[in-house]
């Protein structure tokens, strides 16, 4: 039984939306990719100067907000995706559960399902998401790319506390946090410390702020269940250089 038991849990998740594994057009929102493929040239040629040339103003600002300083939020995913993809949650938790991270401390922990372990696929499929619509995004606001990362899928869900915990998320340089179903919920946002607060954002948009200065806590899920894609990016650091480009 013991063997039986090991044999199931080492075995790949498969998708049901079979969709899902193949990203396209339709899992992003469509005023916003088509500004990123618009910003694609002049990012291009910015680069190919050897940062001698300054850039040039993005299409995708003007579907980038700031709501509180260094504080983003863009429309990033369709309703269409984050349906499906709520829908391939149910589904993953008949396989197995959501859990928290034993590395974190109590205050601190939310149910999470890590793709690259759980659903690689899944997360293959969304890691060409971030070169083709998140990193175009990233170089409007900062100039810098994401080179890795974590995506993970959380059930922020604070029944049985008042509020998260303040603190950074330490292993990342950049967090981008995206809901996938508001008005299933009651309570929720997010505080940034000395900053203020951002209201739950409409399904599918992104929150997008610096991991390593700003300290920041979930706000109370007074009911139901906060879906969260969550995506942790590591940008290494790089050189603007005509040659390597």
């Amino acid at each position: 039984m013991l063997a039986e038991k090991i044999y199931l849990e080492e075995q790949k998740y498969e998708l049901k939306n079979l969709l899902l594994a193949y990203p396209s057009d339709w899992f992003l929102h469509k005023e916003t990719l088509e500004k990123a493929k618009k910003a694609i040239p002049s990012i291009v040629d910015f680069y190919k100067s050897g940062g001698l040339e300054d850039p040039k103003e993005s299409p995708l600002s003007s579907v980038i907000s700031e709501p509180l300083k260094e504080v983003y939020t863009v429309p990033l995913f369709s309703e269409k995706f984050c349906k499906i993809l709520l829908d391939e949650i149910d589904n993953m938790q008949k396989h197995f559960a959501f859990t928290t991270n034993p590395d974190e401390d109590e205050l601190r922990q939310i149910p999470e399902i890590v793709l690259n372990e759980k659903c690689p696929e899944l997360y293959d499929s969304l890691a060409q998401v971030i070169q083709s619509l998140i990193n175009p995004i990233l170089l409007t606001i900062w100039n810098r790319h994401a080179t890795g990362g974590n995506i993970q899928i959380a059930n922020y869900n604070l029944k049985n506390k008042k509020q998260g915990a303040w603190h950074h998320d330490a292993s990342s340089d950049v967090s981008i946090v995206v809901p996938l179903n508001t008005g299933d919920y009651k309570g929720g946002g997010t505080e940034f410390l000395n900053r203020g607060v951002v209201e739950p954002l409409p399904t599918g948009s992104g929150l997008i702020f610096p991991s390593y200065t700003h300290l920041h806590r979930g706000l109370a899920v007074e009911e139901g269940d906060r879906y969260l894609l969550v995506f942790w990016l590591n940008s290494e650091e790089e050189s603007i250089n005509s040659k390597e480009n």
